[in-house]
């Protein structure tokens, strides 16, 4: 039977394994973009290249805090520690480095345009983990309320 639990746990293991994917292709993408797996036959062409990858690199640092904030946030839940003051940090770094991935993504619209459309939603999930944020921290302070309350 499907239940919370192994909800959190699937959630983690997708989490790790972007992690995973994205670390990987950070090290492969340079060989792969310049045919180093493919006898020289360029899967980019070279102009291309040389503007893409410095895209993807800017572009995997604020995805990687995001994405290893999301793992703690994942692990605190899966412990059973909901509503805290760190979850509501985690939420707040991952809101965060949404709107940086999208300052990113807006600034290399000028080597492609589907980089302003990424750009966008990474805007509209950095707004709505805002709005996630601040209904964990009215939580944790009514949490908090309660707690002390006899």
């Amino acid at each position: 039977m499907w239940n919370q639990d192994k909800s959190v746990v699937l959630s983690s293991i997708c989490t790790r394994v972007v992690i995973a994917i994205a670390l990987v292709l950070a090290v492969v993408l340079p060989f792969v973009a310049q045919g180093g797996f493919f006898d020289n036959r360029s899967l980019i062409p070279t102009q291309l290249v040389a503007l893409v990858l410095p895209v993807y690199y800017a572009f995997c640092v604020p995805a990687l805090v995001a994405l290893f904030s999301l793992d703690r946030l994942l692990a605190a839940i899966k412990r059973g520690a909901v509503f805290t003051p760190a979850n509501v940090r985690l939420l707040r770094v991952i809101s965060w480095a949404c709107f940086a991935a999208a300052v990113i993504l807006a600034v290399s619209t000028v080597v492609s345009i589907v980089f302003g459309f990424i750009a966008l939603l990474a805007v509209f999930f950095g707004m709505i983990l805002r709005v996630v944020k601040n209904l964990f921290a009215a939580a944790v302070e009514l949490k908090t309320e309660n707690d002390f309350t006899i």
